[in-house]
């Protein structure tokens, strides 16, 4: 088993029906045998207070500012409880959507001013940002055509063709130029998309060294309470 050298915050983007939640799940199985702490959380309902929003949202007709003002208050929150300890932890954190959601939804889906929503986001992450983000790409018929099959649809699933054209033309503007971006095709099943996005990111952690043995984890503790006792 590997441990990380730091802590990893890995975000999950992309349109409802592109399988962005399958592959957070099917992730965290496969890098949960590889590597500990692994830790699956979500936006929203990735802390108690966001599990009271995602049913607000749900269940109530918000305008689109008290829409992501409810989304910035559950990331707050969510930072704090949940993300910022575990990364404190060197904990690999797998997280389905993030606050680039709420920048394709509620920018440019609603319309609303995209430089706010990156300062109230900005201003709700204190400092805490994703090292990679995963962008689940999928054609608009895919996606609907995963929807209609579902049995219930979300507030958002529920929303007109439009409204998704604009959330996708949103991501696909917001990464097109981005680093620390990796584009998924999410087309191909379940397994092969899950298979190849984790062995590119098993890469990409190798390439920059955040993996250790178990046996070089214990070995710089032992140095570093030598060194303490040292300075002592």
């Amino acid at each position: 088993m590997k441990t990380l050298r730091t802590g990893i915050l890995i975000t999950l983007e992309g349109i409802d029906g592109s399988g962005k939640s399958t592959l957070a799940g099917n992730l965290h199985t496969l890098f949960a045998s590889e590597i500990a702490p692994v830790l699956l959380t979500k936006e929203p309902g990735g802390c108690q207070l966001g599990h009271t929003i995602r049913t607000v949202v749900q269940q109530q007709t918000c305008t689109p500012i008290a829409e992501f003002l409810l989304f910035a208050a559950d990331r707050a929150q969510h930072v704090a409880d949940t993300i910022a300890p575990a990364l404190a932890k060197k904990t690999l954190i797998i997280s389905d959507r993030f606050a680039d959601s709420s920048v394709a939804y509620q920018g440019y889906g609603r319309g609303l001013a995209i430089p706010l929503i990156q300062n109230i986001n900005a201003w709700a992450l204190q400092g805490v940002v994703p090292q990679l983000t995963i962008y689940v790409k999928v054609p608009l018929s895919v996606a609907h055509e995963r929807i209609a099959l579902r049995g219930e649809k979300s507030s958002f699933e529920q929303e007109k063709h439009s409204f998704l054209e604009r959330v996708a033309h949103g991501f696909d503007t917001l990464y097109a130029q981005h680093p620390a971006v990796m584009i998924v095709d999410g087309t191909h099943t379940p397994d092969i998309v899950a298979h190849t996005t984790y062995t590119r990111i098993m890469e990409w952690l190798l390439q920059r060294n955040y993996l250790q043995s178990n046996t070089s984890a214990q070995h710089s503790s032992g140095l570093d309470q030598n060194t303490s006792c040292k300075n002592t």
